[in-house]
């Protein structure tokens, strides 16, 4: 598949993952559906039992809507800040009967983050509040281009850091410019590539350089800055300009030039990195570095290489912690070309200890939509949120301040 606006030389072989919603409990009206879809969000209905198990599976979430029934007791609070640790860019929402507003519910809402209550009555209320969400979470969004000459490259220098963006609903492009003939059948490295973009929900970009012939010149250059200029990446990830190997130093070379009005570009290591190879920037992979082995683990057709053993990945992660004291047992390490602005990073964020099982395919619930009576409404930070706060007892929102909870990472 092209891209409009991409060099025609490269293909587009993965998009990026549909946007999810969650919609838990008596959250699930037809108003809310349709504007999910008209928003273009899956709609995952799920029951307040059944939440934990999919949210462990399901991987970062655009939006948790939830019905009053979630907060059924104090034990309430702390299930729904875990689901937002494992998902920290997910606006949580809260969808209950003007009715029934519980004094009880209302406090445990607000306690556990809600940002909002919805009406699903006001049809148009509902998509404003939503589209608010999105705007304010799209600014927050890092848009993130990692580069490599070779399939695994990527994965190798970056997977943690790019798990980690992941986590965090960033949104992530991986563009790798050869096929990787010289070291096995093209046909499957190009699929082991599609198994690892899916597992990071990122879009996969290909381009059919000769392998171990790259050169840093016009044509490679303007390959990658086609990609960048339609992408529009706030941080890009590419080889070190130490490494042995020829590709990666032209790759690296050719970035350089084509990314010269990216803000943010970092070297990551390659096992043909060099000793001069000196990094300066370390993200803490606590969370992530268990899936960033299973993410190399797809890359069967390089099974034997000694780079991709499991101890030897974990090994060179904890070596490279040592920069970040005791904050970090892994980490990879990256030189900064370029750096004007701050990098967020994981250092306390955790995520579930079976968020690393393979993602079970999910079905909307077939749940009664009639079941559930009408709800108030408002948007982000508005008249309903400070109702909601005065029925609990807590101040009123302070409209310079934002409440969206969303999380990020110290530098």
């Amino acid at each position: 598949m092209a891209l409009r606006g991409i060099d025609p030389d490269i293909t587009v072989l993965r998009d990026w993952a549909p946007r999810i919603a969650l919609v838990v409990g008596q959250a699930l009206h037809p108003a809310i559906v349709s504007v999910l879809r008209t928003l273009q969000f899956h709609p995952v209905v799920v029951s307040p039992d059944q939440a934990v198990s999919v949210v462990r599976s399901l991987g970062p979430t655009g939006f948790f809507l939830l019905g009053a029934d979630v907060f059924a007791d104090d034990h309430s609070v702390e299930a729904v800040q875990a689901w937002h640790r494992a998902s920290p860019s997910a606006r949580v929402k809260l969808v209950c009967p003007a009715e029934r507003r519980d004094p009880d519910v209302l406090l445990r809402a607000l306690r556990a983050g809600v940002t909002d209550v919805l009406d699903p009555d006001d049809r148009d209320a509902c998509e404003t509040s939503l589209r608010r969400g999105m705007t304010a979470a799209g600014a927050a969004r890092e848009r993130v281009l990692a580069i490599g000459a070779h399939p695994d490259d990527v994965e190798i220098g970056c997977g943690g850091t790019l798990l980690d963006h992941r986590m965090r609903g960033d949104r992530i492009s991986i563009l790798t410019l050869s096929r990787g003939a010289i070291g096995g059948d093209t046909q499957q490295r190009v699929t082991e590539s599609g198994a690892t973009a899916d597992a990071l929900g990122a879009q996969l970009l290909f381009a059919d350089l000769p392998d171990t012939e790259i050169d840093d010149g016009v044509r490679t250059i303007r390959l990658i800055e086609s990609v960048i200029q339609r992408l529009d990446p706030t941080v890009v990830y590419v080889h070190s300009a130490h490494d042995n190997h020829q590709d990666h130093r032209a790759v690296s070379t050719a970035v350089r030039s084509a990314a010269r009005g990216v803000r943010r570009v970092f070297a990551y290591q390659s096992p043909s990195a060099t000793n001069d190879f000196l990094p300066t920037q370390f993200v803490n992979i606590d969370e992530t570095v268990r899936r960033k082995v299973e993410l190399l683990a797809l890359f069967r057709s390089q099974d034997g290489r000694s780079y991709l053993e499991p101890e030897l990945v974990t090994a060179g992660a904890r070596y490279w912690a040592r920069h970040l004291a005791a904050s970090a047992r892994y980490a990879e390490p990256f030189e900064v070309v370029r750096s004007v602005g701050e990098l967020r990073h994981s250092v306390t964020s955790p995520v579930f200890e079976e968020a690393s099982q393979p993602t079970q395919e999910l079905t909307v619930s077939p749940v009664a939509l009639h079941a559930v009576p009408p709800v108030i409404a408002s948007d982000d930070n508005g008249p309903a949120l400070d109702a909601l706060k005065a029925s609990a007892g807590a101040p009123r929102t302070d409209p310079t301040t934002s409440t969206s909870g969303e999380l990020a990472g110290a530098s």
